[in-house]
């Protein structure tokens, strides 16, 4: 038996309305991911000013990351949703005012010791946020944009502990992060050059990302061999900003193509 007109018109519009919904939470993903990836770029970049390297294109970027910190923390959509949500979303711009603040002090190994924890704590509540909209999102957060965000946020990751680490502010617990982003942007990468994740948008950036990982690994295992130095330091800190502009390209093309 067909439904009459007028709710077949309802029936089409709850449709509508919960699809809407669900690319809402979707694009939230990203949104908190991005939160993610920021956290990791200022705290490289914190490092990277106040070890001098790069002169003053690191402070530069440094100040241009925390707008865009800024900016990504307003983007996240504030609409009431569950408390588990809002309570995600109220601790992000709490942390995420005070980290930013932290961040353009002036960078010393002292500061960046005292940086290390709050990004620790930003980035958790952006994972655990990023969990929730993904349980919530039935499968509308399309896992090659979250792939691609993750590969950005590792790479993000890996020059930031390269940088801790050269500035004696190591442990065994920077160490393992380190192993286990290198570990993880090796994996995805390889994931997202698979055949059924394949779309000729993507493709470019995900050459380009492969190659500066090839310059990154060279990089790491001359600072292995051979020490901190600043050059190998450099080029594993400039592999990272390529290889996240090129996953948030990818991923753009991978949302588009939803």
């Amino acid at each position: 038996m067909r439904p009459a007109p007028a709710l077949a018109r309802v029936l089409v519009l709850v449709a509508f309305a919960l699809c809407a919904r669900a690319e809402g939470v979707a694009d939230g993903v990203t949104q908190a991911l991005k939160v993610e990836v920021l956290t990791e770029r200022i705290a490289k970049l914190h490092a990277q000013a106040g070890q001098g390297l790069l002169g003053g294109r690191s402070r530069r970027d440094l100040s241009q990351a925390a707008r865009d910190m800024d900016a990504a923390l307003a983007a996240i959509d504030a609409t009431p949703q569950d408390a588990e949500l809002h309570e995600s979303y109220a601790l992000l711009v709490l942390l995420g005012a005070g980290y930013r603040e932290w961040a353009l002090r002036p960078a010393t190994r002292e500061s960046a010791r005292k940086l290390r924890s709050r990004a620790e704590e930003l980035t958790h509540v952006a994972a655990r946020r990023t969990r929730l909209l993904q349980e919530r999102s039935r499968g509308t957060a399309r896992a090659n944009v979250v792939r691609a965000m993750n590969a950005a946020i590792m790479a993000q990751r890996v020059a930031k502990a390269r940088l801790w680490m050269r500035w004696d502010v190591g442990d065994a617990a920077l160490a393992k992060e380190l192993r286990e982003a290198n570990e993880n942007l090796h994996r995805l990468l390889a994931t997202l050059r698979e055949p059924d994740a394949q779309l000729p948008e993507a493709v470019e950036a995900l050459d380009s990302a492969r190659t500066q990982l090839g310059f990154m690994d060279d990089a790491q295992r001359e600072l292995d061999a051979k020490g901190p130095a600043a050059r190998p330091t450099e080029f594993v800190a400039k592999a990272a900003d390529f290889i996240e502009e090129s996953m948030e390209r990818a991923a753009a093309a991978y949302a588009a193509a939803r």
